[in-house]
């Protein structure tokens, strides 16, 4: 591991909101993380472009809603197996020709995806999902290489702003690129063929965002420490396995993890029944309490290099209590303007939790094995989300009024169980805290695997 990568959780602040707003400007400094955030940048919003494109497509192909939840579906299975496979792929091959690759595939995938029959495109969405779950280990195990010392926390948080920070222009953008498809001139090359395909011009938009990021990944300097010896999956799998079974850090790391993805999946599935329903509120009031758990998410990542001084492990227990602690109040007090400020504080909790996950679990990894660690982050945040999306949301369309100290609603119920759920998560991952748990490798002197 480079110096860039050391921990700072030990280094007392400095103090001020200079110092919060410093990080970021030393992340921004460095030309090689600076490539890859701006290409990153570029490539989300294409990518949130291409998920309403394919929600879009699967609609207008089958009329039918169920087509819709198989797309998102088939957009969290993958982790399951992809996410190890393609960690394995990080640590024993080059990450920069991996993320590169990644690119140019799905980049030709792409185009294909508005010209095809509904089943074609299911098998699209899944394959596409699956070459970015080796993309991801590559460039989460990447991050501390290229960032200098002192911003791995800032760092990750400009990466997880560059994949979330795009979608209302997303939004707008794709409606621009669906009304530029609906009226192609006759005299354009193929241009009855557009028509036909509205959504064609948003995805050929992603194809040509993953193009760009190939050509800025291409150039990265990335010296990583590659694991000896041919790839064999099972074995480097289970390699990976024992790595974090053997540390109780990162034990408990992945308990905290997976409840706060949950937490997200909760609110994304309940959030417009919980606001239309039990708040009577409308389509504008929803639009609001996701804005505003947007704006919530910006000001955690704003605060996080103030909030660690108190030690990063305890910071993202806290917050992962806070996620659970603010659903439960969501639930316990249906006041439309209370859940405006509940949405903004787990917003800000929430990001807090995921970017600290992050900065903890590439911190303690030795570069050799990173690629694998961060392949179980990626799969343990699309099975949080997924498993608290569905599963949550199921609850609550099956639930019907409940009736304890006061009334509840299916929308409060799903709410509530979540809730209860993350801080059941968040008492198994208080072994984070176990002091001398997060010594980086230098620090330690050998692997837990050793």
């Amino acid at each position: 591991m480079t110096a860039d990568s050391k921990s700072t959780a030990s280094e007392p602040g400095r103090g001020g909101t200079s110092e919060a707003f410093g990080g970021f400007r030393r992340a921004l400094g460095s030309k090689g993380f600076r490539r890859l955030f701006i290409g990153q940048s570029v490539s989300s919003l294409g990518d949130w472009v291409a998920t309403l494109a394919f929600i879009a497509a699967a609609y207008s192909l089958t009329h039918d809603q169920t087509a819709v939840a198989v797309i998102l579906v088939l957009r969290l299975v993958p982790p399951i197996f992809a996410a190890p496979v393609g960690g394995v792929i990080a640590d024993r091959q080059s990450r920069r020709t991996i993320m590169v690759t990644c690119d140019i595939l799905r980049a030709g995938l792409i185009v294909l995806a508005p010209f095809f029959n509904i089943w074609i495109l299911y098998v699209i969405a899944f394959v596409h999902e699956s070459i970015s779950l080796f993309f991801l280990p590559a460039r989460d195990a990447s991050v501390p290489l290229l960032a200098p010392e002192g911003s791995l926390e800032e760092a990750n948080g400009l990466i997880l702003a560059s994949s979330y920070g795009s979608i209302p222009i997303a939004a707008a953008l794709f409606g621009a690129l669906r009304l530029v498809g609906s009226h192609v001139p006759h005299w354009i090359p193929f241009g009855h063929v557009l028509r036909h395909h509205p959504t064609a011009f948003a995805f050929f938009f992603d194809s040509a965002t993953f193009v760009f990021s190939a050509a800025m990944i291409a150039r990265l300097p990335i010296r990583q420490k590659r694991s000896r010896g041919d790839i064999q999956l099972l074995r480097d799998v289970a390699e990976g396995i024992r790595y974090v079974m053997s540390h109780q850090g990162l034990r408990s790391l992945s308990y905290g993890l997976i409840v706060s993805m949950f937490g997200g999946g909760v609110l994304f599935a309940v959030g417009i029944g919980y606001v239309k329903k039990t708040l009577g509120g409308s389509d504008t009031a929803f639009g609001w309490l996701a804005a505003l758990w947007g704006l919530g998410m910006g000001i955690g990542l704003a605060l996080v290099r103030l909030l660690v001084k108190r030690g990063k492990a305890h910071v993202f227990l806290m917050a992962v209590v806070m996620c659970g602690g603010v659903l439960v109040f969501m639930a316990m007090v249906p006041v439309l303007w209370v859940a405006f400020i509940a949405a903004v504080v787990f917003g800000t909790v929430f990001s807090v939790a995921i970017v600290l996950a992050l900065s903890l679990a590439q911190e303690v990894a030795e570069d050799e094995v990173r690629g694998r660690i961060m392949g179980g982050v990626q799969m343990l945040f699309r099975v949080g989300l997924g498993v608290g999306a569905l599963g949550i949301g199921a609850l609550a369309a099956a639930v019907g009024t409940v009736h304890l100290i006061v009334s509840l609603d299916g929308n409060q119920v799903g709410l509530l169980a979540g809730g209860a759920l993350i801080l059941l998560g968040a008492l198994a991952a208080s072994g984070v805290t176990r002091p001398g748990l997060w010594a980086g490798p230098e620090e330690r002197g050998s692997s837990p695997t050793s």
